[in-house]
């Protein structure tokens, strides 16, 4: 201790924004102002007259033993390092950043911090019977200390027992209980101070236990919060939902014309429809039906631009390599990350419909990736029952719909198309100015596979044959 208590002066620290200080004349001037007092007092071998004159502690006055042992808790002092070899030790950072749920993190931080406070106060209010003892043995029961207060009061023969060199055990369980409750405000009264030098530490210690219990009752608090904060937003937005139902026109189901019209004109269909959609918002940990990839992860906006489109693309990039020409076969990053910043994803409930055109009624025209639910689809322009069940077919979760079509010009009947969601679905809507970009700036991308895609998509639809492309 004492060789790594002077190897400090020639040791680099890390600044609080994390820079590393190599120049020595700043090392010294901060390591004397911050650690060095308590690092040489840890260094003290204190039981080192005990081992120069092979006799144990009992055989040395008392009062040197005292001294002895409140010079040891001198030590303790150097925990004031732990937060900042915490914040320096790349293998702590590394742990707290591979964390899902920071608050998770924090919880197990504030528990680990009680564990600890109430050790530390355990083994001083122990100490404290010692120091008026004399000893753990027969001088526990000859002079007044809160453990004789305790064993004349309580003990039975059985029980725990903290009378004993032995029992070390039983007086940290006594200690340990009477901290917990101090802390904690419990306050039981079966453990309690006795004499007068026990009533004045008794009340120091309550007084940090307070000051130390609010702190954390304060921070967990917030952490809970934190854990919360989804429920109590699902929460508010049924609350919201119910409010907007109140103030929905009465039912009048005899106005619809069509029997798919019916929901629009009764009340309650409605109303249980936009209930358990917001339910599966929630389940699907997703807060708006309709976002780019910066309003579903808000972090996004407080990164850098390059940033921004990587993590995009690292989002979006297995749904990415399902279209053939934003694939990793004919677009690098720096490309695809450049489409993916441009994506979408959105949430649809069963019944609802959702058509491809430039009407401004409409999502518009692009590709849509499913990411799971069930759909019908169809391309182009269905004017009847009839016509909509002969070219519908179904997409599940993997597929592509619109990969072809969104190549075609604009104005082209073949390009729109329709998808009727048939289950809680989600997809990744891919812009068709994002896919067009892309493919001006990369030529083989085009020549070499889309433009394929773009003649598949006329000869289908003048062959009346659609499907999936």
């Amino acid at each position: 201790f004492i060789v790594d208590t002077i190897l400090y002066f020639w040791r680099a620290y890390r600044e609080p924004d994390g820079r590393l200080v190599f120049d020595l004349k700043k090392i010294r001037r901060h390591y004397l102002r911050t650690f060095f007092v308590w690092n040489l007092l840890g260094s003290v071998p204190t039981n080192g007259p005990f081992a120069a004159q092979s006799n144990s502690e009992e055989d040395f006055p008392l009062h040197v033993i005292i001294v002895t042992r409140l010079f040891d808790l001198l030590k303790l002092c150097r925990l004031a390092r732990v937060p900042y070899l915490l914040r320096s030790s790349d293998f702590v950072v590394q742990f707290q950043q591979n964390q899902k749920s920071q608050a998770k993190l924090a919880l197990v931080k504030y528990t680990f911090l009680l564990i600890v406070a109430s050790h530390l106060l355990a083994c001083s209010w122990c100490f404290l019977a010692f120091v008026q003892a004399g000893n753990f043995g027969d001088g526990l029961l000859k002079r007044n200390n809160w453990i004789l207060f305790w064993y004349n009061n309580n003990y039975e023969e059985g029980m725990i027992n903290p009378i004993g060199e032995g029992q070390n055990l039983d007086r940290y369980i006594l200690s340990m209980f009477w901290s917990i409750q101090t802390i904690t405000s419990i306050g039981y009264g079966n453990i309690s101070p006795f004499t007068r030098l026990e009533w004045w530490f008794g009340s120091i210690f309550m007084l940090l236990s307070g000051v130390l219990w609010a702190y954390i009752i304060g921070s967990l608090v917030g952490v809970a919060a934190a854990l919360q904060v989804e429920n109590e937003l699902h929460r508010n937005r049924i609350d919201e939902v119910n409010v907007m139902i109140s103030q929905f026109a009465k039912s009048d189901p005899t106005k619809a014309n069509y029997a798919s019209e019916q929901e629009m004109y009764d009340t309650d269909i409605f109303a249980k429809r936009l209930k358990k959609f917001i339910h599966f918002q929630k389940m699907t940990h997703k807060l708006s039906a309709t976002n780019d990839m910066s309003e579903s992860f808000p972090v996004i906006n407080s990164l850098s631009p390059e940033m921004q489109r990587v993590s995009c693309f690292m989002l979006v990039r297995e749904h990415l390599e399902l279209v053939p020409y934003l694939s990793s076969r004919f677009l690098n990053m720096h490309e695809r990350s450049r489409v993916a910043k441009e994506c979408m994803v959105l949430d649809f409930p069963p019944g609802e419909t959702i058509r491809m055109s430039e009407d401004d009624s409409s999502i518009g025209r692009g590709i849509f990736v499913m990411i799971r639910g069930t759909a019908f689809a169809t391309h182009g322009v269905v004017k009847s029952f009839s016509q909509r069940r002969r070219k519908a077919f179904i997409i599940t979760a993997g597929q592509v719909f619109g990969a072809g079509e969104v190549l075609l010009s604009e104005g082209n009947v073949q390009s729109e198309g329709r998808i009727e969601v048939i289950s809680f679905t989600r997809v990744l809507f891919i812009p068709r100015r994002a896919v067009l970009a892309a493919l001006e700036r990369n030529q083989k991308a085009w020549k070499d596979c889309a433009r394929w895609k773009y003649l598949l998509a006329i000869t289908t639809h003048l062959n009346g044959n659609d499907k999936a492309t």
